[in-house]
C-alpha cells in the first residue's frame, strides 16, 4: 500500500513543479484607489504698476517713449444740412418804411447787423471757392432754380438730385406720384439779386456749409394733373407773378461740391394759395343683382308716356 501512495505523492510533485513555471495571469480588481497627483500651478496675482492710464502716459513721456493718439472718430459724411441756418425775415410787402419812422429805424438797424454778419460769411465763403461773387452767382442761381424744376416735368430725379439737396428733394417730390407737372418759366420781372449770406459748421468746426438766400420776382406757369388727368392745381396757360426767397447751399469743404437748392422761405405775410381740387368718386344708383349700371342709367332718361 505503500508503493502507490508514494508513486501518487510523486506524481503530484511533479505536475505542482511544472504548473510552477507557467505565466500566472492577474486579473485587476474592480476597486478604484485615488492616486495623488502633482499640484496644480496657479499663476500669481498680478498687481498693475500704474493704477491708471494718465499715471502709465506721465511715466512714457518721462522715459522719452512716444505714444501715438488714439482716433476713435470714424468719419462721416453729410451731403447738406438739415435745416436753413438763419433764415431770412423779409419785411412785409417787400418794401422798404421810411427811415424817419420808428419801426424805419428799427428796420434800418436790423439790415445793417445781418450785412455784417453776410460780410463774414462772403470771406468765410472765398476761403474755399475762390470764383464765389456776390454779382454773379444770382444769374447761376436762377439757372439752377429754372433747371430742377423743370425736371419735374419729366421726372428725372437722377439730375434733380445734382440739383437740390437731399433736404430739398423730398419737399419737391412728395405727393407727386401718379401725377403730371406742366411748370415753365415765362420772364424775370426784377432782377435776382442776394439778400443774406450765412455760413456755419456741422459735427465740427473744419467741415463748413455755405447758405446764401437769393430773392427772385418772376413770372411762371403751373398746372398739376391727376392721375385721371384733370387739372388738381394752377392753369397751364395762365401765368402768375411769383416772388420767392430760394435759399441755396454747398458743403464747402467737399472739393467736388456744387450749389444746389436746399428750400425757400415764406414770409407770414405771403397770400394764401389756391387750393387744390381732388377728384371724388361720385355714388351711383344701387343695382339689384344681375342688373348693369348702363341699364339703369337708359331707363331714368326714358320719357314718361301720358
Amino acid at each position: 500500500m505503500a508503493a502507490p501512495v508514494h508513486r501518487g505523492l510523486s506524481c503530484l510533485s511533479r505536475a505542482l513543479g511544472w504548473w510552477s513555471r507557467q505565466p500566472v495571469l492577474v486579473t485587476q480588481s474592480a476597486a478604484i484607489v485615488p492616486v495623488r497627483t502633482k499640484a496644480r500651478f496657479t499663476p500669481p496675482t498680478y498687481e498693475p504698476k500704474y493704477r491708471t492710464e494718465k499715471e502709465f502716459l506721465e511715466h512714457a513721456r518721462k522715459a522719452g517713449l512716444v505714444i501715438p493718439p488714439e482716433t476713435l472718430e470714424r468719419p462721416i459724411h453729410i451731403a447738406c444740412t438739415a435745416g436753413i441756418f438763419d433764415a431770412y425775415i423779409p419785411p412785409e410787402g417787400d418794401a422798404r418804411i421810411s427811415s424817419l419812422a420808428k419801426e424805419g429805424l428799427k428796420q434800418r438797424a436790423e439790415r445793417l447787423k445781418k450785412n455784417v454778419a453776410s460780410r463774414l460769411s462772403i470771406q468765410k465763403i472765398k476761403e474755399y471757392d475762390a470764383n464765389f461773387k456776390t454779382k454773379d452767382f444770382p444769374e447761376k442761381a436762377k439757372d439752377i432754380f429754372i433747371e430742377a424744376h423743370l425736371c419735374l416735368n419729366n421726372s428725372d430725379h437722377d439730375r434733380l438730385h445734382t440739383l437740390v439737396t437731399e433736404h430739398c428733394f423730398t419737399d419737391m417730390v412728395w405727393d407727386l406720384k401718379y401725377k403730371t407737372v406742366r411748370w415753365s418759366f415765362v420772364e424775370s420781372l426784377e432782377p435776382a439779386q442776394v439778400v443774406q449770406v450765412r455760413c456755419s459748421s456741422l459735427m465740427k468746426q473744419s467741415n463748413m456749409y455755405g447758405q446764401v438766400t437769393v430773392r427772385m420776382h418772376t413770372r411762371q406757369t403751373l398746372a398739376i394733373y391727376d392721375r385721371f388727368g384733370r387739372l388738381m392745381y394752377g392753369q397751364e396757360d395762365v401765368p402768375k407773378d411769383v416772388l420767392e426767397y430760394v435759399v441755396f447751399e454747398k458743403h464747402l469743404t467737399n472739393p467736388y461740391g456744387s450749389w444746389r437748392v436746399h428750400g425757400k422761405i415764406v414770409p407770414s405775410w405771403a397770400p394764401p394759395k389756391q387750393p387744390i381740387l381732388k377728384t371724388v368718386m361720385i355714388p351711383g344708383p344701387k343695382l339689384n343683382p344681375g342688373e348693369d349700371y348702363e341699364e339703369v342709367q337708359g331707363e331714368a332718361h326714358k320719357p314718361q308716356l301720358a
